[in-house]
């Protein structure tokens, strides 16, 4: 009876496979023509050297190829106040921040930036493609101090971290990314996020450096006071991350102050602080 019983089971899962593969059917979808657009990066940093990426899209099913994405034959043109300057090509790789930056400033590296100064970055590529974007420079918020904090979890651990402490501006509306790195351990990223003063302005706020530290630990703290176009770049990239390979996430697009491209060019004032964990 019980063998009986198997081979039935058999049979109806033989027969339920049949079924399946008879109501499958290939459908063939028609993708539109795939049209690559310009992709720009930089940074605008006070005392460091001034670098673009300059880069475009490539198709999703086509093979990995730099030399085809990053483009050696573009002139890029950073202008400000009288001043136009011309940037060369000189690819430097980024390996702390695993990136590719393939222009940089011909006669000097850094560039002189001063509050409420707009700058003009344009690219124009090998076939005439254009992308455009501005910005302009505001001072950086200051970090006003820190703090240790060590909390008690049970008689034989504790945990450490540091609070960083800054005053938010009043009278408007204000960005920040905060970036705590281990420079103990190999300068690990213990902490990087970003967000708006929406619901503290000009208060003074607190932030954290992340927890786990240990004796003798040395910890690089960085507040970037960020402008509105940075921040919402950094929202919508990361909301477009998430939904890649997700079925069930919405598609995103990634919003960007270049005109004529994607990517971002901003300024990024920053205030640090290297701290030692007692």
């Amino acid at each position: 009876m019980k063998r009986n019983l198997k081979y039935q089971f058999f049979i109806v899962i033989i027969l339920l496979l049949g079924l399946s593969s008879c109501l499958q059917k290939q459908i063939d979808i028609k993708l539109p023509p795939f049209k690559s657009m310009l992709v720009v990066e930089g940074y605008l940093e006070k005392g460091k050297p001034f670098t673009v990426a300059v880069s475009q899209t490539s198709n999703f099913f086509a093979a990995p190829d730099l030399n085809a994405v990053f483009l050696r034959k573009a002139t890029v043109i950073l202008s400000y106040k009288n001043v136009v300057d011309t940037l060369v090509f000189n690819p430097i790789p980024d390996l702390k921040h695993l990136k590719w930056f393939n222009y940089q400033l011909k006669n000097k590296d850094t560039v002189p930036l001063t509050n409420g100064t707009t700058y003009f970055l344009k690219v124009i590529d090998s076939t005439g493609r254009v992308a455009t974007a501005q910005t302009t420079w505001m001072d950086s918020v200051k970090i006003d101090s820190v703090k240790q904090v060590i909390t008690k979890i049970n008689n034989f651990k504790y945990d450490t971290s540091m609070h960083v402490f800054f005053k938010d501006p009043s009278g408007s509306q204000n960005y920040y990314r905060f970036v705590a790195v281990d420079h103990s351990r190999n300068d690990s990223v213990r902490v990087d996020n970003y967000g708006s003063d929406q619901l503290l302005g000009g208060q003074v706020i607190s932030l954290s450096t992340g927890h786990n530290y240990r004796h003798g630990d040395t910890c690089d703290i960085t507040l970037y006071h960020i402008d509105n176009a940075y921040y919402t770049f950094l929202s919508t990239s990361e909301l477009a991350d998430n939904a890649n390979g997700n079925p069930f996430a919405s598609p995103a697009t990634i919003i960007s102050n270049i005109s004529g491209g994607t990517g971002i060019f901003t300024v990024l004032p920053e205030s640090n602080r290297r701290v030692v964990f007692k």
